[in-house]
C-alpha cells in the first residue's frame, strides 16, 4: 500500500487542513511529538551522517537527540541556532540537517529562520524547525525558507489537553520520504484524536490572540516587581528582527527571581492553583530545573539559563488580571519577608554576644 494512502479517512482531511495552515503540500500525524520528529531526522539523515540540532532542545524530543539519534548513527553537534557563525562552524561535509526551534525554552529566544534557512541552503543542508511554541498563525517556517516543519499538536494546535500527537509538514518530495520512514513504526493517530484536532484548529487564531495578549500583559506587570531580576519575553527584548518575521509570539515567558527555593515554589502554587498539566486553556507555571530539564546534568541546565531561580509561564485564554493580581501580590510578600529577613541578619564578625 502506497504511503500516501495509509492514513484513516478521518484524519486525512485534518493532516490537509493543517498543511494548508502551514503552506506545505502534505502533512503527516504521528502518535506523538517525538515520533514526529524522529520520522523526519531519521528520513532525511543517513547513518553515518551528521546532524546539527538547537542545544536548547529539551524533554523527549531533547532525549532523542542526545542520545537515540546517535545510537541510530547519526552524530550530532549542538549550537545556539540563533548564532548563525556558530551553526557556520559547526557544518561538516556529512552534515545533512540542521534541527533548529523557532523559540527555544526555558529564554524564549526566537531563532532567525529567515537567516538560518539561507545558510542551510547554500550548503546543502535541510533546514527542520520545531514550531510548537508559536504554531503556525503566528510563524509558517516553510514561508521562510525552511524544508520541513514539526510540532507538539498538544500546547497550541489542540490547546485542550486532550491529545498528546505530533505534526510534521512539508514538500511532498520529503515528506513522501519521511511518510515511509514512519510508516513501519505504525505512525497515525486514531480518528477520534483526529476529530479532536479539527474541533481545535476551529478556534486556534482567537485562542493564539487571546493568549498572546495575556502573555504580553502579564510579562509587563512582572517587570514592574522588587523580586524579579529578568524577564524573557521576545516582544520587548533585544530581538527587533523578529518583529518583522513572527506575527506574535505565543504565550510562554519566563522570569528570573532570587528568592529562596521555598518561595520559588509558593509562586509557582500562586498561578497553578490545582492545575496539573499544562494546556493552553489555562495558564501553568514550572521551574524547568525541577521538571522539563530535571533529566539534564546541572552543567547542561545552567548552559540553558534553566537555573533554580527561573520560573517558566505558559499562559492560557483566561482573564489575566486575577492571575497577575495572584502573582504580583505572592512575589511582593516574598520580596518583603525575605528584604526582612536579610535585614535582621547580622555582619559576620558582629554577632551579639
Amino acid at each position: 500500500m502506497s504511503v500516501e494512502t495509509t492514513a484513516s479517512p478521518s484524519v486525512s482531511p485534518v493532516e490537509q487542513r493543517l498543511a494548508q495552515l502551514h503552506g506545505a503540500d502534505t502533512a503527516l500525524l504521528a502518535p506523538s511529538a517525538v515520533a514526529a520528529v524522529s520520522a523526519a531526522l531519521l528520513a532525511l539523515s543517513n547513518p553515518g551522517g551528521h546532524v546539527i540540532a538547537s542545544r536548547y532542545a529539551h524533554g523527549p524530543v531533547g532525549d532523542f537527540l542526545r542520545d537515540g539519534l546517535p545510537r541510530m548513527g547519526r552524530e550530532v553537534t549542538f549550537v545556539d541556532c540563533a548564532d548563525l557563525d556558530e551553526v557556520a562552524a559547526a557544518i561538516r561535509p556529512t552534515t545533512q540537517v540542521v534541527f533548529a526551534e523557532s523559540l527555544s525554552r526555558p529564554l524564549m529566544l526566537p531563532c532567525p529562520v529567515n537567516d538560518l534557512a539561507p545558510l542551510a541552503q547554500t550548503n546543502d543542508l535541510l533546514l527542520v524547525v520545531d514550531n510548537t511554541a508559536l504554531s503556525p498563525a503566528l510563524l509558517r517556517p516553510l514561508d521562510l525558507g525552511a524544508a520541513v516543519v514539526v510540532e507538539d499538536c498538544g500546547p497550541y494546535l489542540d490547546g485542550h489537553g486532550d491529545l498528546n500527537t505530533g505534526l510534521v509538514a512539508g514538500p511532498r518530495r520529503l515528506m513522501h520520504q519521511i511518510k515511509a520512514q514512519a510508516a513501519p513504526g505504525g505512525a497515525g493517530i486514531d480518528p477520534w484524536s483526529g476529530r479532536l484536532l479539527d474541533r481545535s484548529l476551529d478556534t486556534l487564531g482567537l485562542r493564539m490572540t487571546t493568549i498572546q495578549a495575556n502573555a504580553d500583559r502579564v510579562a509587563v506587570a512582572l517587570r514592574d516587581c522588587p523580586a524579579v531580576t529578568a524577564v524573557h519575553r521576545p516582544s520587548f527584548d533585544e530581538h527587533p528582527w523578529a518583529l518583522e518575521t513572527h506575527d506574535g509570539f505565543g504565550g510562554l515567558l519566563a522570569f528570573e527571581t532570587e528568592l529562596p527555593a521555598a518561595e520559588v515554589a509558593a509562586l509557582v502554587q500562586a498561578v497553578n492553583g490545582d492545575a496539573t498539566t499544562r494546556e493552553a486553556m489555562s495558564t501553568l507555571a514550572l521551574v524547568p530545573a525541577a521538571t522539563t530539564h530535571a533529566a539534564l546534568s546541572e552543567r547542561q541546565r545552567e548552559a540553558m539559563g534553566a537555573h533554580r531561580g527561573l520560573i517558566s509561564i505558559a499562559v492560557g485564554i483566561e482573564d489575566p488580571g486575577p492571575l497577575i493580581r495572584r502573582l504580583t501580590r505572592a512575589l511582593d510578600r516574598a520580596h518583603s519577608v525575605h528584604a526582612a529577613v536579610d535585614g535582621r541578619r547580622t555582619p559576620i564578625g558582629t554577632e551579639k554576644r
